[in-house]
């Protein structure tokens, strides 16, 4: 497994999409956060507000997870390379698990970095500014849950289809209903009751905690739950393309 794991990341830093992909979502994130004026920018309104960082890059992840997964699969299914991996002693839940946690990596580095943006704006906060390092762990924790849940939508999908563009549209377009459809359903609802149920099938309403600060067992659980239960559909989807 981690033989595998280690492949994985070797093939995605050698792959030049993965740099233009990187590169792009880094440039967006300095002209957005920090270049250019606008309410999104970390020094609007001349105070210190990372809670606009943390709820806009969500609407970023959509788009730069589905590229990067959207390989993850096709390739090998569409050159017959899978077959030479499934010769090898390993199962398939290994292979997919391997594939899972080089993807999960691999987003954790393109995120990672967005930390200098917090380190440059701390440096311009005023005297009687608290930075709320709390706050930030909690949210930086939600953000990586939100990239894991993300990531396991992105996997079935790259394995039920072979073309990388119908892979990328699909995906977005599901991490993006996962992640906003049910706040908004949920708005169309008069029963409190049914208004809690919807809003807790979505990922937002749990993300939303961890960016306020809190941490609960209820929302890592979901994230945690969420993900085994997709890993499963890929085990289900992986095992039939096998046996047609």
């Amino acid at each position: 497994m981690f033989t595998l794991f280690f492949k994985e990341i070797k093939i995605f830093f050698i792959s030049p999409i993965v740099y233009v992909v990187l590169s792009a979502y880094w440039s967006l994130n300095s002209i957005i956060f920090i270049i250019v004026e606008n309410d999104y920018n970390l020094f609007h309104n001349k105070f210190i507000d990372f809670n606009l960082f943390f709820s806009i890059t969500p609407w970023f992840l959509i788009i730069l997870i589905p590229a990067i997964v959207m390989r993850l699969f096709s390739e090998e299914l569409n050159s017959g390379r899978i077959e030479l991996i499934l010769t090898k002693p390993l199962s398939v839940s290994n292979i997919i698990w391997s594939k899972y946690f080089a993807s999960l990596f691999l987003i954790l580095v393109s995120v990672i970095p967005t930390i200098i943006y917090i380190i440059y704006a701390s440096q311009f906060a005023k005297d009687n500014t608290e930075i709320e390092k709390e706050l930030i762990l909690s949210s930086y924790l939600g953000l990586f849950l939100l990239c894991s849940n993300f990531i396991s939508i992105c996997i079935p999908v790259s394995i039920a289809f072979r073309n990388q563009i119908t892979i990328f549209i699909f995906c977005s377009f599901l991490c993006f209903c996962q992640f906003y459809l049910f706040d908004q359903i949920g708005n169309f609802t008069n029963s409190n009751y049914f208004f809690e149920i919807i809003l807790n099938i979505g990922s937002k309403y749990h993300y939303e905690n961890f960016i306020n600060g809190i941490i609960a067992i209820r929302d890592i659980g979901y994230f945690f739950g969420f993900n085994l239960i997709l890993m499963s559909v890929s085990l289900y989807i992986f095992n039939k393309h096998l046996y047609e």
